[in-house]
């Protein structure tokens, strides 16, 4: 099994209750924390717009048994979805046909945490934790979850970013029936909002019914737009 961090060092838009050293402090406590446990590769893909890999490279000097992969990429407002344009843009760095665990930069996995067997992660294409599956407006905890393969990775990013642009335009109740009216006769362009990664993973994992729901999966660390100290244990 691959580990797999998604990181913004250095964001460009950002409100962030910590400052770029806090931030990358982080990072190294989570890369250590993963350094113990049992990953064939532990690999960290980096979309800070205002660095470059050398400059990744030699903030995380120490760090020999990372592998570091950087793209300048622009950042949307929305960052579910500059997260998975990132994965999608580094996932041909990885094999085929092999487990993976992602995690978000700067969280990292706690005393309970522990790899999923082989065996599930042939039966299921993903393991994580859900928020409400059983209701209409659902979650897929995307700070941490496990998955198949990268092909399964792949194929999940593509519609869940397919849902979180268009579900504005869909209907989905009453409101957005009268919504779509008022738009057959006065056409705009865009939407109005874009729904999360976590709601749009949700949307496609239920669609394709081949998950695996833990109680928790045991990472833990702060929420990186908080206005205030805000700490999550997933």
């Amino acid at each position: 099994m691959i580990a797999v961090i998604t990181s913004t060092l250095q964001p460009t838009q950002d409100k962030s209750y910590f400052n770029f050293n806090d931030r990358l402090e982080q990072t190294k406590n989570g890369l250590l924390k993963l350094q113990e446990f049992n990953f064939q590769r532990i690999i960290l893909f980096d979309n800070s717009d205002s660095l470059d890999y050398s400059q990744l490279n030699k903030l995380l000097g120490d760090f020999s048994f990372v592998e570091k992969y950087h793209i300048r990429q622009f950042q949307f407002m929305n960052k579910g979805l500059n997260e998975a344009l990132l994965l999608l843009n580094k996932l041909h760095h990885l094999p085929v046909d092999t487990p993976l665990f992602k995690i978000s930069g700067r969280y990292y996995p706690n005393e309970n945490f522990k790899l999923v067997t082989p065996e599930l992660l042939l039966k299921y294409d993903f393991i994580g934790v859900g928020v409400d599956f059983n209701k209409r407006v659902s979650a897929f905890t995307t700070r941490a979850f496990f998955v198949k393969n990268k092909q399964v990775l792949e194929s999940t990013l593509i519609l869940a970013i397919e849902e979180m642009l268009s579900y504005a335009n869909g209907i989905h109740g009453i409101q957005s029936f009268f919504k779509s009216i008022k738009n057959f006769y006065k056409p705009s362009i865009g939407t109005e909002y874009q729904i999360s990664l976590e709601q749009a993973f949700a949307r496609v994992l239920k669609y394709k019914k081949n998950y695996y729901m833990l109680k928790n999966i045991n990472v833990e660390g702060y929420v990186a737009g908080a206005a205030k100290l805000e700490f999550i244990k997933d």
